[in-house]
């Protein structure tokens, strides 16, 4: 009897569990704890081009352990005759994250942008679900080596 007992017991629990746990997996923006703020600048691959962006993160709708990073230009500028005959700057971005699924993972993004103010770039990232240390920074664009050249945007977050 007892053991029927524990097993009818178990069996609801578990069915109450599912039932309550199910829903939508929607969360934009993203819940984060910025540690560095969420602007900073970094140079480009020619005519000594430099800018800033702002970084947003959001969760795409119905997706688990995914967050779609976006840096939004501050604009950009250059020095000499090449900035003007070329005033797009491309720089080489990189999101980098800590979570229960991965130690130190990178993923890399190239974008170009101009002097206007406002230009976006995105890219999506598997993070994994929960706590996420995330961070956004620059690197070197034409170089065989990828050298950080900013400090970078840094957030604790969670992800739905």
């Amino acid at each position: 009897m007892k053991k029927l007992v524990i097993a009818v017991i178990s069996a609801v629990t578990a069915v109450v569990m599912c039932l309550s746990g199910s829903g939508d997996s929607s969360a934009a923006p993203v819940p984060e704890l910025s540690t560095t703020g969420s602007d900073f600048g970094t140079f480009g691959d020619h005519s000594f081009c430099r800018g800033s962006f702002r970084v947003t993160l959001d969760a795409p709708k119905k997706t688990r352990g995914l967050v779609r990073v976006t840096v939004h230009s501050h604009g950009f500028t250059g020095d000499g005759p090449g900035w003007k005959r070329n005033p797009k700057c491309r720089v080489k971005l990189a999101a980098i994250w800590f979570s229960g699924q991965a130690y130190n993972a990178m993923k890399y993004s190239t974008a170009t942008f101009g002097p206007k103010r406002g230009e976006k770039h995105s890219w999506d990232v598997r993070t994994g679900s929960g706590l996420v240390s995330l961070t956004v920074r620059g690197y070197t664009s034409n170089l065989p080596v990828n050298a950080p050249q900013s400090v970078g945007y840094g957030a604790f977050i969670l992800v739905p």
